[in-house]
């Protein structure tokens, strides 16, 4: 298998480059939407009762409406509520639990489906260096250390997706 290879268009860096002899690929996007999703889920969430939480029912949904995967791009997140009078990233704990909970039961439901991707593309963004802290270095690198001033939600998700990888 050829290892994948990556690539930057513009302003856009980390694009996953494609050989010309891969054809019929299919991919899972989550929170495609950003934003607009974000709200979105809000309005959904305010019932959960009404929609699939375990990775074991959207294993079936997956598999039920046949959908395959060969490359998945998570971008999901859910922003919680901010402490009371506080700035928006002071919930740090929680936003760890609810974002790394959200991952881990995406993932879980992915070989119920049997959907095996090659790659998992984990969308992170500045405040993987502390961009949200103060300054941070530049230029900002994926080997650079982890800003350990206070918990970030991108953390345990990428130490959860490495150890899914390893299974």
């Amino acid at each position: 298998m050829a290892t994948q290879t990556v690539h930057t268009n513009g302003i856009y860096h980390g694009l996953p480059t494609f050989e010309p002899s891969h054809k019929n690929l299919s991919a899972v996007i989550t929170g495609v939407n950003g934003i607009s999703g974000q709200h979105m889920l809000r309005i959904l969430a305010e019932a959960p009762e009404r929609w699939i939480k375990s990775p074991e029912e959207i294993g079936e949904v997956l598999k039920k409406e046949g959908v395959k995967a060969d490359y998945v791009f998570f971008y999901s997140y859910i922003q919680v509520e901010p402490k009371e009078g506080a700035g928006l990233w002071s919930n740090a704990v929680d936003m760890c639990t609810v974002n790394t909970k959200l991952l881990s039961i995406f993932l879980e439901a992915l070989p119920i489906a049997s959907i095996k991707p090659k790659p998992i593309m984990l969308q992170t963004g500045a405040k993987n260096y502390g961009l949200h802290l103060g300054p941070t270095t530049v230029p900002q690198e994926e080997s650079d250390p982890r800003v350990l001033l206070e918990p970030n939600f991108y953390y345990p998700q990428e130490d959860y997706l490495w150890s899914y990888c390893k299974q």
